[in-house]
């Protein structure tokens, strides 16, 4: 395990002067690592997991001076550098990639109790068929998710690619990069973007501009949601006004919500470089959810990231990408696919031999 893991870790310099290297790094990351495996969620968490479990660890990992502090991981991750940790995550998901992702979606979570002066947001890209982050980039606290959007672009394959992005992302310079990389963006649209988002609604309020139609159903946890997509290619007239990059369809979907007797309507607008169908629309815009029901729903409520307080940037950004990490670990290592996370990481936890089958299952992968 440990030669395995050094493998992912060989271009991550460790920050600690040579007099302070009490503990080798690769114990200290990987140690962390297993720890959020079994739902650790603190510093003082994983000193007291290494200390419980230091006779089983010690057969993967070395511990010269016995078990580490809480002291020493923290001062390790509020030292190590963000992008050198993100690079180590890029090769190890482009390991586990097997599936094609064809869509990519872009979304920002901001982490709650986090940074010194300000809560830090992170923009990840997420891909539905393979549960993975593929990349991410942290915000600047003086600006916002338009100038983060392209740095985690840049990070990415887009070529061939559907890329997803809520209405913060509606900009000409995002679609034009995206473009210019060979690939394709479904994008939605609000009030933001001038008279786009208002020349858009009013042409598809016209039942006649309707080329495509499609309508879906889903049913689950006490409600029944109906979405009805309609998708237009006559767009020239738009790119006339708004000389758009790559604008090929615009659409809409509407969601019907049917729950405990009431109903509650929504209708959302998109623009889009493909020449997609409605079906595909319904599909794409369906996926592009999964970042906040998969991704940043299991980030707070399994890994209880919005609690865990800690206050440097470095810390903060570098433990949510160790979360992640965990996260892409923990559904590839599913023993049937309705087992919930939480439920593997609770085995993790109660049996460090059912935690090291399943890292040295993924690993060796």
């Amino acid at each position: 395990m440990k030669d395995t893991l050094a493998t992912y870790f060989a271009s991550l310099e460790d920050p600690r002067s040579l007099r302070n290297q009490r503990h080798p790094l690769i114990t200290l990351v990987g140690t962390s690592l297993l720890a959020a495996l079994s739902g650790i969620d603190s510093f003082s968490g994983i000193q007291d997991f290494v200390d419980m479990h230091i006779e089983d660890l010690s057969q993967y990992f070395d511990f010269p001076h016995g078990f580490p502090s809480h002291d020493t991981y923290q001062r390790l991750w509020d030292a190590i550098s963000p992008t050198q940790f993100q690079a180590c995550f890029a090769d190890f998901v482009a390991s586990l990639e097997k599936v094609a992702s064809d869509v990519i979606s872009l979304d920002g979570k901001t982490i709650r109790n986090s940074g010194v002066d300000k809560a830090i947001h992170i923009v990840s890209a997420w891909c539905h068929n393979n549960q993975l982050v593929l990349g991410q980039t942290k915000v600047d606290s003086k600006s916002n998710e338009i100038t983060a959007i392209p740095e985690v672009l840049q990070l990415l394959d887009l070529e061939h690619k559907v890329i997803t992005i809520d209405a913060m992302g509606a900009q000409r310079e995002i679609c034009q990069q995206i473009i210019e990389g060979v690939g394709d963006y479904v994008i939605s649209l609000k009030g933001n973007q001038g008279t786009l988002h208002k020349d858009v609604k009013l042409y598809l309020e016209d039942p006649h501009h309707h080329q495509l139609i499609n309508e879906n159903h889903d049913k689950g946890h006490g409600r029944v949601e109906t979405r009805t997509a309609m998708v237009s290619h006559e767009v020239g007239w738009l790119n006339e006004t708004h000389n758009w990059p790559g604008l090929k369809a615009i659409g809409q979907i509407t969601a019907v919500v049917r729950r405990q007797g009431k109903e509650t309507a929504e209708t959302r607008y998109y623009i889009s470089s493909l020449t997609l169908d409605a079906a595909r629309l319904n599909d794409v815009a369906r996926r592009h959810w999964s970042i906040e029901n998969q991704l940043h729903w299991s980030l707070d409520v399994v890994f209880n990231e919005d609690k865990a307080c800690i206050r440097n940037d470095n810390a903060a950004e570098n433990l949510d990408m160790l979360r992640k990490w965990a996260l892409a670990v923990l559904v590839k290592t599913k023993e049937k696919p309705e087992q919930s996370i939480k439920s593997l990481m609770r085995r993790n936890s109660m049996s460090f031999k059912h935690l090291a089958t399943a890292v040295k299952k993924i690993l060796h992968a």
